[in-house]
């Protein structure tokens, strides 16, 4: 008998994906904070590149392949 071999993408809880964000009080920079689980996934680590652009009225963020 044979079986149909399915991959199931992982899910992470959708409560904990979202992050506020902030200001940085001294710069008045704002900022995000990326969690741990999303930097480890995509192998993203200090000093990592990351490149934003904006399709449809959402934020896309890459790791900048010129760096």
């Amino acid at each position: 008998m044979k079986r149909k071999k399915t991959i199931q993408r992982m899910k992470k809880n959708s409560e904990n994906n979202i992050q506020p964000i902030q200001v940085d009080p001294i710069s008045g920079e704002y900022y995000l904070v990326i969690p741990e689980w999303i930097a480890n996934e995509l192998s993203w680590y200090e000093d990592t590149g990351i490149k934003f652009s904006v399709e449809c009225g959402e934020v896309i963020l890459s790791e900048n392949e010129n760096d």
